[in-house]
Order: C-alpha cells, then structure tokens, then sequence
C-alpha cells in the first residue's frame, strides 16, 4: 500500500503543536505542584496575545478574588474611555466681597473638584494671582467647597493604620494628598524629625529611641499616634530607629482634611505677604455671587494614570472613580455609587459581571470580587485599543519603575514586561503584560486570596521566568 506522504505531513504539523503545548502546561503544572499552596485560593491565566494558536493556561478562571490594586487597572481604564486622555482636574479660587485698597472685605472661597494631586505649588500660585489684585489683607474667613462630591466616609475602618497615607479618605479638596512628610535624620548621635510642611498647628513629640540595629523593616519598629485638640494636631514618635538607616522618610496623614488646607492656605499668605487671621468652614456657596480670581488645571489624565498605576495611589484612584460618576451621571458622587456604576458600564460593554463587586476605585476593600476572566477582558480590551500605548505605559516596568523597582532585578523579563501589582492582607496579585523570548506579547493574571499569599511573590516569579521560554 503506498505511503501517503501529504498526509503524513499534514499530521505530523498537527499533531507537533498539540504535543508542544501539552508539554507547556506540564511544565506549569508542575511548578504549581511544587508549591504548597491550596490551589482553590488563586486564579492564573496565562495567553499569548501575538499567537493565540500557542500558550493559552486557564485556572479558577471564573472564580471572583479581591484582586486588591489591581481594581486601578478597571479605574483607569474606564477614566480614559469616559472622561478621555486629555480630561483635567480643575480648582478654583473666588472671593466674596469687595476689594478696597488693600483689603477684602469678605471671604476667599476654594473649590475643589477632586484633584488628588494638588500641591503646595499650586495653591501657592493662586494666592499670588490674589495678591497680584493688590489683596494684602483678608478681613474674612476661607471657605472650603467640596460639595463636587456627596457624602463620604469620615473614619477610616480599613485597618489599624489611620495615618498612612494609602488610607487617606476621598475628598473633592486635597492638598499634597492631605498628608505631611516626616524625614528621620541622624545627627551627632540625635534624631531629628522634621516636617514638611512645618506648620504651626502641628505640634511634633520625638520619643525614639536610636540603636546600632541593622535597619530591616524600620517603619514597624516606629509607633506613632495623633490627638486632634480645637486648633492644633499633636503627633507623637515612639519606638525605636537604627543609625544604620541614615535619613528615612514616611507620609502620614495626620491633620483632618479642612484643617491642613487651612493651615497651609494661611502660612502661604503670610509668606507672600498677606495678612489673615480669619477661620474656615465648608459651604457652598452661589458662584453667581462669586468673584473668580484663579483657575488651576491638574496635568492631563494620560499622564495623571502613570502615578495612580505605577505608584498604586488610593487617593487618586479613588477620586478618578468618584470624578467619573459625577461627570456622567451629573450627581454628587459617593462611594456608595461605585459598585452599581461599575457594573452598568461593564454591561453596556458587553462584558460579563456576574458576581463583580467594586466599592471603591483603588481596591482598598475586603469586599472586592472580581474573576480572573473578567480581568483578562479588560487587560485583552486595553492591548487592542487605540489608547494602548497609554494603559501599557502607566503599568510599572519590571525591575525598573514603581511597585516593581526592586523586583525581578535578575529575571529575563528585566525591562521587559509592563505588570501592575496589589496587595493587601491575604491579598497579593499581579497582572499585565510582558514579552516572551520570541518577543511575543504574553498576557499575564495571577492573583491569590489566602493568609500565606506574600508568600506566592516567587511562585509569580517563577512561572513568568518559564513562561519567557516557552514555545
């Protein structure tokens, strides 16, 4: 019987892939096993995005996990698809009053309408815009317009970490992320704290103790605790700190939101030589009745998303989610809004939510649920849209930027992979994107839910380094 070699042929390109790609999971399979973990507790997806033919893995795929951080990929997502790359934040100042000579006689009114990134800077150049009017003296009070926003938390049930800056509560009106920078610094055997801003409201108590320790884990072996009395704000370091930390820093948000801005808004005018001596309230004022002296633009969202992801900023994110609901839905956004917005835009998408909860924009919850399918929607979305180039570049870059600076240092994806990172307590993921050996585009999902997952970063790890090599 003669040989058909056509079809010999034909079989063997068949049957070679099928065997090639069986082999790719063993080899996945096999890593997973080498692990304790209980494989319930996680979700990985694994697909080649520039061969669909190729590597394709799927496991606890359409399980909902708290996905922590990475609920800021769906936030920024959907902020550049609804409020568009070139959305910025505006901020206004207006008095209320007349001007004579040198004096207001009424009061200078701040609006904000969540710019999570307003500085010092910024409102610094408003009062001068102020004081360029002739305005030295403000024989009035500074109120504060925050209404852009509904009602919004106003204590923190998260954790046991009040101060920490990932904590700070949403608010139409920030200012430097409404926290203060405190720099340790070692000195002839001293440690000194300093605050910046220096303000005169805040009292600081230095009780550390210093050591010749090595300098692992400094922040956990510092306490810190804060008593709010009627017009000033006390924080007191305790603890311990080595000299072999040299100069170390940390962000705490230690001042209630209207009182820092207050603070800060006074010292800035004295400084450019103003006189003030007034207080401050939240209202809403009529700005019919208002006199606009200065308007403040924030950068645009396409750059503005490269901080929230790279850096994994709650407050930001989470002001991006309120922004959106506001502009959309030309209401006073609240946190109580997220969850069903979320799920209406997943359904006018066309996407799938079945059993997809969000009930902030930065994924700083215990509720959060979220599959991994669902997930490889929005990453699979975000690689064929015409503002990919955007979506990729706010990821950290492996071993370079962001979350993912002192990671991955010695693996073949180094510079090669855009991953955005989460975690929380029993909470570690990562997903994104990064190029195989081939330099192939691979789409990468991992995400664990368990009291050991800070023990999965290697398992990551790993499976991406043998992923780079795979057929």
């Amino acid at each position: 019987m003669p040989v058909n070699f056509k079809l010999l042929s034909l079989l063997f390109f068949l049957y070679v892939p099928i065997l090639v790609f069986a082999n790719d999971h063993l080899k996945i399979k096999k890593i997973l096993n080498s692990y304790s973990f209980n494989q319930k507790n996680y979700t990985l997806i694994i697909e080649n995005l520039s061969n669909p033919k190729k590597l394709s893995f799927l496991h606890n795929q359409d399980k909902p996990f708290n996905a922590a951080s990475l609920v800021k990929i769906l936030t920024t997502f959907m902020a550049l698809n609804e409020l568009g790359p070139n959305f910025q934040w505006q901020s206004d100042l207006y008095t209320q009053g007349e001007i004579n000579g040198e004096t207001l006689n009424g009061d200078v009114v701040f609006k904000g309408r969540g710019d999570a990134s307003f500085s010092l800077v910024d409102l610094e150049k408003m009062l001068r815009q102020l004081r360029s009017q002739g305005v030295k003296r403000i024989q009035g009070n500074l109120i504060l317009d925050n209404s852009y926003f509904g009602k919004l938390p106003t204590e923190i049930v998260f954790d046991d970490n009040p101060m920490r800056a990932y904590n700070v509560l949403p608010n139409a009106i920030s200012l430097q992320s409404n926290t203060i920078n405190f720099k340790f610094v070692e000195n002839n055997n001293n440690l000194l704290i300093e605050a910046d801003p220096k303000l005169d409201a805040l009292k600081v108590i230095n009780k550390i103790s210093l050591n010749e320790k090595n300098c692992h884990s400094w922040k956990s072996k510092i306490d810190y605790s804060r008593q709010d009395e009627l017009n000033e704000s006390t924080i007191l370091f305790e603890g311990e700190f080595s000299k072999k930390c040299k100069n170390k820093e940390i962000d705490l948000s230690v001042m209630q939101n209207g009182q820092y801005f207050f603070e800060a808004f006074k010292k800035l005018w004295l400084q450019n030589g103003g006189y003030f001596d007034g207080s401050y309230m939240y209202a809403n004022p009529d700005e019919q009745n208002l006199n606009l002296i200065a308007i403040h633009h924030s950068k645009v969202l396409s750059e503005m998303i490269r901080d929230v992801n790279k850096y994994s900023l709650n407050l930001m994110s989470r002001n991006l989610m309120l922004t959106m609901i506001s502009e959309n839905l030309f209401v006073a956004a609240d946190e109580g809004m997220v969850n069903s917005f979320v799920n209406d835009w997943f359904e006018n998408q066309g996407y799938e939510h079945k059993n997809l909860f969000i009930d902030n924009g930065a994924g700083l919850s215990r509720n959060i649920n979220i599959s991994g399918n669902q997930l490889k929607k929005i990453l699979k979305e975000i690689y064929q849209h015409p503002l990919m180039p955007e979506m990729v570049a706010s990821f950290p870059i492996s071993a370079i930027d962001g979350t993912l600076e002192k990671r991955m240092l010695y693996s073949p994806i180094k510079a090669k992979g855009h991953l955005k990172t989460g975690s929380l307590r029993d909470v570690n993921a990562m997903a994104g994107f990064f190029h195989n050996e081939k330099k192939e585009m691979i789409l990468f999902i991992f995400i664990m839910n368990d009291t050991k997952s800070d023990l999965s970063i290697n398992l990551q790890e790993k499976l991406i380094n043998e992923i780079f090599y795979l057929n």
